[in-house]
């Protein structure tokens, strides 16, 4: 099995949030640059964030230790899809 890349991990992401926010009868952005900071924005509250890193851990199979990602960059796609893929190439 290949280790997910940061576009792996984006790709799930996407698809969680539109998930989430269809529930909610609302759009989710066309684009999620790696700039895009999912909290700052709105897009997601700290509840739907936590269950959102749950579901990235369950869905890639394994624990990931987010206490290594610099909590001002945590929210950010670009370095979050980064980072979990590092941590799920580290389990390899």
């Amino acid at each position: 099995m290949s280790t997910p890349t940061p576009d792996d991990v984006r790709d799930f992401l996407a698809n969680f949030l539109n998930g989430k926010l269809q529930e909610h009868g609302e759009r989710s952005p066309r684009e999620l640059s790696d700039e895009f900071d999912l909290l700052t924005s709105g897009l997601v509250d700290s509840i739907t964030f936590v269950e959102m890193l749950a579901a990235t851990s369950e869905h890639f199979a394994g624990d990931i230790d987010f206490s290594g990602l610099d909590p001002e960059r945590m929210t950010v796609i670009g370095s979050l899809c980064t980072f979990v893929s590092e941590q799920l190439r580290a389990r390899v």
